[in-house]
């Protein structure tokens, strides 16, 4: 399938799952992302669907049901000529809601200015790559009040590698504007109470939420695998991946103690739930993250120490809380000292892929040590 200024996939699919127009960047984008270094070219599309059975939320016209986005970057087939994704659709929106936010909100938003002619690396709907086994997925959870667009340059860097990565915009969580519920950002829920009991409740709350959306995503995917869109065939979804930035880490600690099929877990510069910071989760585990005070580290290894398999504490040294996204690309008070933010990326990325491709893909046995493939002057690991 060609790309077009507005590709768009027949929707062959179940009549739940909705296929979203992908628009191309113009012929002289603002800036072209770092180049994923993969061996793969990438593939983009988008979908939208409406969980219609999920009582935590309703649709922004009030409609029973709650609105879940995702960008899907795959290994593709095409040309490298041909022209590339728009990096945020839907943006000028998302600015132009700015204007009624709160002031600090609304500074961090506007900030995003330069992204809307920005081109990325990813061909929209490109044919998928085929080859003799399916593709290993991992879902993957942004921050609160971040874009799912937001983290391409590492989903451009995963799919390179030979991952389905599935970015999702959780509403009234993330940032971001849907097709039929349109623009929606984060809601106060709770978290920051000073009662300690309260906010556990709330965090728990949220995270059955969040992770409500990752098994409803999952079975969408299950839909397209099924059908006959180019995915079919080429998504192995009965051992599926996950990885969370920042409050998407509560999606990660509350799926993988939920829901079998995701069978190993990531987290990007936070910890689990509150209910799993007690249980702990089965599957294999990695925190990846900047350097935190003693006090957090504590906490994070009390966590980590309840894995039912095995457990990796990875600090990236020098990095800071968004070193993994694309923010200090364009905002430049967004990056840590001495750390150029697309070798940052490049970093997060070959280390989430490292990971999967062991205990996702390889299915590495629990008593063999998996090593960041990065240079170790990079990186400090503790395993549980």
């Amino acid at each position: 399938m060609r790309a077009s200024a507005f590709c768009m996939l027949l929707a062959v699919m179940a009549p739940s799952a909705a296929a979203t127009q992908v628009p191309v960047a113009p012929d002289q984008p603002q800036f072209v992302l770092p180049h994923p270094q993969g061996p793969h070219l990438v593939g983009v599309r988008s979908f939208s669907w409406i969980d219609d059975q999920n009582p935590a939320a309703r649709t922004a016209s009030g409609a029973l049901g709650r609105e879940v986005s995702v960008q899907i970057w795959y290994p593709a087939t095409g040309s490298s000529a041909s022209r590339p994704a728009l990096y945020s659709p839907g943006l000028e929106l998302i600015l132009a809601a700015a204007a009624d936010l709160p002031e600090s909100d609304r500074g961090f938003v506007m900030a995003h200015q330069p992204l809307l002619h920005t081109a990325t690396n990813s061909l929209p709907c490109a044919e998928m790559l085929y080859r003799d086994r399916a593709w290993p997925v991992v879902l993957f959870s942004p921050g609160g009040n971040v874009s799912r667009h937001w983290q391409t340059v590492l989903a451009e860097g995963m799919a390179s590698r030979g991952f389905v990565f599935v970015a999702m915009s959780h509403p009234f969580s993330t940032i971001d504007v849907a097709p039929a519920s349109g623009f929606s950002m984060s809601i106060d829920w709770g978290l920051d109470q000073e009662d300690e009991q309260a906010a556990a409740e709330a965090d728990n709350r949220l995270a059955d939420v969040l992770a409500r959306d990752a098994a409803f995503v999952l079975e969408r995917l299950r839909d397209l695998a099924r059908t006959g869109t180019s995915f079919a065939g080429a998504l192995d979804l009965d051992e599926v991946g996950i990885a969370g930035h920042s409050r998407g880490g509560k999606t990660v600690g509350r799926t993988c103690a939920s829901h079998p099929a995701f069978k190993a877990c990531a987290v990007i510069d936070n910890i689990g739930p509150a209910r799993e910071r007690t249980t702990g989760i089965q599957p294999p585990l990695l925190t990846l993250r900047s350097p935190w005070d003693n006090e957090r580290v504590a906490k994070l290894h009390d966590y980590l120490g309840r894995t039912g398999s095995v457990a990796y504490d990875v600090t990236m040294i020098g990095s800071n809380h968004f070193t993994c996204a694309d923010l200090p690309l364009f905002i430049p008070d967004l990056r840590a000292e001495g750390v150029d933010p697309a070798d940052g990326i490049e970093n997060c990325a070959r280390i989430l892929a490292g990971f999967f491709d062991a205990h996702l893909v390889g299915r590495l046995p629990w008593d063999e040590r998996w090593v960041p493939p990065v240079h170790p002057d990079l990186v400090e690991v503790r395993r549980f």
